[in-house]
This record gives C-alpha cells, sequence and structure tokens, in this order.
C-alpha cells in the first residue's frame, strides 16, 4: 500500500499543485505549459508504474505516454525557456526525432496490446535513457559553451538537478533492467526523479537563482572534512557493538567515543578552516585581499565622492554586477507610490520604506531589484548603497553579504570622520567670524600640516626626480667616454652634461629647503650658521650672526618655526630689500627665545604690509609667531631697511589662550 497507491498518490498530488502554481504565476509565458507537462509526466508515470506493474491494462497506456513524454516535454520546456535568453537548447531536427520516437513508444503500446511485441518496456526504457543521456550531453556542452558568461549558473543548476533527478534512476535502474539486473527497486529508483520538479520550479518561478558556486564549494568541503570522523565513528560502532556484553555498557561506550571524536573533530575543524578553507574556496580569498585592498584605500580618502568612489570599484571588481549607485535616504521623505518613470534608488527607496525595517550601519535589504547596504547614518538619513542584480542571475550568497557588512562597517567610519570633519570645519568657520580672526591652534595645525606636505614632496622628489636625473647624468657620460664623436656633439652633449647638473644640484637645493638636513641633529644654531654659508654664496649680501646657546627645552616646534622664519627673512632681503649687509641676532630671553633681524636694504612702509601681496612673507612671518603664541615687531622706514623683534615662548601651550598682541607698542603683529 505504501510503495504502490499512497507515496504514488502523494507524489501526483505535489506534482499537480506545482502546476497549479506554475499556472496561476506564470500562465502568460510560453514556457509554462511545458513545465507543466513535464511535471504532469513525472506524477502519472510514477503512479502508473506501480499499476502498470500488477497488469492492469490502463496503467499500462498511462504510463507508455507518461513516461516516454518526460524526455520529451522537459526538452520543449528547457528549449523554450532558453528562448528569453536568445539561446536554443536542441535543434529542430532533435526535437522532430524526439517527438518521432514518442509517437513510436504509443504505436509500440498499441501493437503490445494486441501481444504481437512481448518485451514492450525495454523499449520504453531504452527511449528513455537515450532522450536523457542526449538531454544530459546537451547540458554539459551548454555548459562548457557558457562557463564564462552570465549563463554559467543556470546551466550549472540546471545540470547539477538533471544529474541528481536522471543519474541514479538511469545508472541503478534503467540501464540495468535493459541488461535485466537492476540494481535497486524502481520505486526506490523514483523517488530521485521527485527532487528533478522542484529544481525547475524554482528556476521557473524565480528572479534570482541561488548561488550554486557557494553551494557547491560548501557541499564539497564538507564532505571532505566529514569522511574520516564517519569512517572512524562506524569502524568503533561496529567493534563496540560486536564486543558488548551488556547493551547498556556498549551504549555508554558508543557514546563516550563517538562525544570525544566530535569534540576533538571541531577542534581539528577550526584549523582546517584556517589552513584549507581558502584554498578550497578562493572567493575567500577574493573577499580578504579586498578587504585588506579597500581599507588601504580609505585611509587617503578625504571626501564622500572619494569614499563612494574607491567603495563602487571594490564592489565592482568582487561582484558581477553592472549597476552600483549611491543615495540618501530618509524614511520620512520616502516616495510611497509607484511612479512609472521612478528611477533604481527611488524604487529601492519606496520598498525600504514599505518594509518597515528597522536600519543600522551594514544592514543589507534585498529589494525586488538589487540590494540595498546602509554604509553610513547621519541622524535620521542614511547613506545607502544600491547594487543591481548579479549578472548571473543569483542571489547573493551569505559570503557575498558578510563582505558587503564589513566593507560597509568601515566605510561607515570613515563617512562618521568626514562628519566630524564637516561639523569641525563649520566650528572653526564660526569661531573664526566671532574672534575676528584664526586662533592660534588652528594656525599652528596648519603650519604643521605644512610642514608635514613639505617633508612628503621633498622625500618624493629626492627619490624620483633626483634619482631619475642622476640615472640620465650616468649614461650621458657613460656614452661620451664609450663612443668616438665629432667635436661638435660632443660639446654639444658636454653642454647637456653640464645642464643635468645644474638641475640635479637646483633640485637637492630645493629637498633642502623643503627639508632642512639634519635641523634636529644640528641643532638650530649650526643649521642656522650652515644655512647662512649657503645663502653668501648665492647672494650679494653679508651676514654678521650673533647667537649664544639656546635653551635646552626649545622643541622642535619653535626650532622649525624659527629657522623657517630666518629662511623668509633672507629671501626678503634677496627679493626685495636689495640689502647688502644683514646682521641676526638669537638668544634666550624672559623665559623664551628672542630673535632680532636687522639689514641695510631700501626699506618698506608699514602701513602698506597688511595690504600688499609683495610682503606676503612677512605676513607668513607674523602668522607663524602668533600660532606659537609669541610676539613679533617690525621697525621700518623707506631707505632706513628693516627691523624685527620677535619672541617665542618656550613652553607655548602654556599661552595657548593668548591672541600674541602686545598692548605696549602699536607695532607689535600679532
Amino acid at each position: 500500500m505504501i510503495f504502490y497507491l499512497i507515496l504514488p498518490s502523494i507524489a501526483l498530488l505535489i506534482f499537480i499543485s506545482f502546476s497549479s502554481f506554475v499556472y496561476k504565476r506564470k500562465k502568460e509565458d510560453p514556457a509554462a505549459l511545458r513545465l507543466i507537462l513535464f511535471f504532469l509526466c513525472i506524477g502519472f508515470a510514477y503512479l502508473s508504474a506501480m499499476v502498470s506493474g500488477r497488469g492492469d491494462l490502463v496503467g499500462r497506456v498511462v504510463l507508455t505516454a507518461s513516461f516516454a513524454g518526460v524526455p520529451l516535454t522537459f526538452l520543449l520546456f528547457l528549449d523554450r525557456y532558453l528562448q528569453r535568453f536568445g539561446k536554443r537548447f536542441a535543434s529542430k531536427a532533435a526535437l522532430l526525432l524526439m517527438q518521432a520516437g514518442f509517437i513510436a513508444q504509443l504505436a509500440v503500446q498499441a501493437i503490445e496490446m494486441t501481444g504481437a511485441v512481448p518485451f514492450k518496456s525495454i523499449f520504453l526504457m531504452a527511449y528513455f535513457v537515450l532522450g536523457n543521456a542526449y538531454i544530459i550531453y546537451k547540458l554539459v556542452r551548454s555548459y562548457l559553451a557558457h562557463r564564462q558568461d552570465d549563463l554559467k549558473s543556470l546551466f550549472k543548476l540546471t545540470l547539477l538537478g538533471h544529474l541528481v533527478g536522471f543519474l541514479p534512476f538511469l545508472l541503478l535502474f534503467g540501464v540495468p533492467l535493459l541488461f535485466g539486473v537492476p540494481i535497486i527497486p524502481g520505486q526506490v529508483a523514483a523517488a530521485f526523479l521527485l527532487g528533478l520538479p522542484i529544481v525547475y520550479l524554482y528556476m521557473f518561478t524565480t528572479q534570482r537563482l541561488f548561488d550554486i558556486d557557494f553551494f557547491l564549494s560548501r557541499f564539497s568541503y564538507y564532505t571532505i572534512i566529514a569522511f574520516f570522523p564517519t569512517l572512524l565513528i562506524t569502524g568503533l560502532a561496529v567493534v563496540l557493538t560486536n564486543h558488548r556484553q551488556l547493551a547498556w555498557v556498549g551504549w555508554v561506550q558508543l557514546f563516550l567515543v563517538v562525544y570525544l571524536l566530535i569534540t576533538a573533530f571541531l577542534f581539528g575543524k577550526e584549523f582546517l578552516d584556517y589552513r584549507l578553507r581558502p584554498k578550497w574556496n578562493k572567493d575567500l580569498n577574493n573577499f580578504q585581499g579586498s578587504l585588506d585592498r579597500f581599507s588601504s584605500r580609505i585611509s587617503r580618502v578625504m571626501k564622500q565622492a572619494d569614499l563612494e568612489r574607491v567603495l563602487e570599484q571594490e564592489v565592482r571588481s568582487i561582484l558581477p554586477v553592472r549597476e552600483v549607485a549611491f543615495f540618501r535616504y530618509e524614511p520620512e521623505s520616502a516616495p510611497q507610490a509607484q511612479d512609472a518613470a521612478e528611477t533604481p534608488q527611488a524604487i529601492a527607496a519606496r520598498e525600504l520604506a514599505a518594509s518597515g525595517r528597522r536600519l543600522g550601519v551594514g544592514a543589507a535589504v534585498v529589494l525586488s531589484t538589487g540590494l540595498a547596504v546602509v554604509i553610513g547614518q547621519k541622524r535620521s538619513s542614511y547613506q545607502i548603497l544600491w547594487i543591481g542584480d548579479k549578472t548571473n542571475r543569483t542571489k547573493f550568497n551569505p559570503d557575498e553579504l558578510g563582505w558587503l557588512k564589513t566593507l560597509a562597517n568601515y566605510s561607515a567610519i570613515v563617512f562618521e570622520n568626514l562628519h566630524l570633519i564637516e561639523n569641525l570645519i563649520g566650528d572653526l568657520e564660526a569661531e573664526m567670524s566671532k574672534r575676528q580672526g584664526t586662533p592660534s591652534w588652528v594656525l599652528r595645525m596648519i603650519f604643521q600640516l605644512a610642514e608635514s606636505e613639505r617633508r612628503k614632496l621633498a622625500s618624493d622628489l629626492h627619490d624620483t626626480a633626483l634619482q631619475d636625473q642622476l640615472v640620465w647624468y650616468r649614461k650621458l657620460e657613460a656614452a661620451m667616454l664609450d663612443h668616438d664623436m665629432p667635436p661638435e656633439m660632443r660639446g654639444q652633449l658636454t653642454d647637456i652634461r653640464e645642464g643635468l647638473l645644474d638641475v640635479i644640484h637646483q633640485i637637492r637645493e630645493t629637498c633642502n629647503e623643503l627639508r632642512p638636513p639634519l635641523l634636529k641633529e644640528m641643532g638650530l644654531v649650526e643649521s642656522l650658521r650652515s644655512l647662512f654659508e649657503q645663502q653668501q654664496i648665492r647672494a650679494n649680501y653679508a651676514i654678521e650672526f650673533n647667537a649664544g646657546e639656546p635653551p635646552e627645552s626649545l622643541g622642535d616646534e619653535e626650532t622649525l618655526t624659527l629657522f623657517r622664519i630666518v629662511q623668509e627673512l633672507l629671501v626678503n632681503a634677496s627679493k626685495h630689500a636689495r640689502a647688502t649687509l644683514i646682521r641676526i641676532e638669537l638668544r634666550e630671553d624672559e623665559g623664551g627665545v628672542r630673535l632680532r633681524y636687522r639689514d641695510d636694504g631700501v626699506g618698506l612702509a608699514l602701513e602698506k604690509l597688511q595690504d600688499s601681496y609683495q610682503h606676503m612673507g612677512l605676513s607668513g612671518i607674523k602668522e607663524r609667531v602668533r600660532s606659537h603664541a609669541g610676539r613679533i615687531r617690525f621697525l621700518s622706514e623707506p631707505g632706513e631697511g628693516l627691523e624685527v623683534d620677535l619672541w617665542l615662548p618656550i613652553d607655548s601651550a602654556a599661552h595657548e589662550g593668548e591672541d600674541g598682541i602686545d598692548e605696549r607698542d602699536s607695532n607689535l603683529a600679532g
């Protein structure tokens, strides 16, 4: 009753339910009717096989029509289904041959009813085996032809479903039956066919397939690591059950052994996951490499547009998608009604609002079209990364969703930092407008950033341009030594060589100016002496330098500030003052450092200092002094030279609240 009536009847009801579902969902699709016929053929073949085996004439007729119709209806369905992708599965000749074979089976059945053909079931099974063998052959060829394009997952899922459904039936029952030696009963073999309609029902009615590659990689990995524990447990079970004295003792022994083995296996699985799983599943390596690459690139992001560009590049490099977009989602203002002309982002916002899901950073919401990932949050609004459907028409698998969540968390940190910087800049602008001037700590930060950029630029010049110039200089020298050439050409090459030397010297000087050499090691006084020696070679003025020992507690920032101020004063003397004698004094004074400068140049009118672009260097000196809460005074008249008197505190942090203005002298700047 179970095998001949109950199970076949239940199977037929299931297939009828599948057929009704397909008809309601896809009745306008031409492939739907063929899929329904395929389901009904399997259901009636399963039921009638049991009745036919008991000699029922009606059962034998139904079995012939339905059993022979299985490969034919499947071939018709798949050929029609693939036409939506611009593909044909079977040639017209193959379809005509299958239809002719189906008609021949019905004819054989009619003749068999007269008693003329005693081995009718052999012909039916041969037709079934050959038809499905052709289908498997075509599926394998189609998969190999499309394993590099978007239809790869479709053909892999179809091939896998057909192999799981038909191969056990063919190899264990159908083919052996042709030789009269079936390996397993027909009822058991037919059970494998029940899984086949589920695959095609899912494939036909869903918009996105599940990721078959993800499933196969996990299944293969777990079958491999499960083999040895299964072998050990089975062997120990046999040993223990064969040698037990008491039933309950044997079961306790078996429980303890299995418990210890599984515990040891779980410890070993952690090691196997770390060592073997990345090699077995190549996507894991891609995801890890992507996270390393992305975390390195976002460290240089300075604005939201850069973050979105880096994130889009990373998503496109890993996932097979064509559409990636970013938008701001505010639940209160999300569109409620559907608009025929709305964009994918508007559709995503509407579906997010309709879902009522509580969002947070890293949340991934599967939509009717694509996937929405929250990459940032600012009060009640969310920054959304929208990713279109995958080109291979598969769903986003758990590894991909986990990778996207990690990317979103990284992005959220940068997004929050950019938001904080934006607020900080706003606060700075408000503070500056309130105080009618830039706070000293802001100036100090700006100068520190400028020095950092100078060091980077000097390093880049030294490591790239300077080294390239040296390489070409040596190649030119070698060519001049190794080859004979006319005197005129040698003279031209000599001029080029000297020009290269001049360029090399200029690059070195520029690097030294951008990054003072050995300022920390030599100290301020010795560095200034070296600077004066170089300047007097290039300029037309003499320098008298009088310096005592600077305080030991003089910090690196103050040291660099004084060095830059002296550099700027010497540049001003060369370009504008036309001085012939410069006197510079450096000494400790009033718990700080005092620097006095005087030249015999053309001088300037102090009232024009603020508005003259010609003297922006002197304005920069004032800002540097004010950034350290120091004091500076300019004394000058046209034709009387320039005098600068400045003082820097050693511990400028103690003066952070001061604005650097000396009320005792109207010529103090700060």
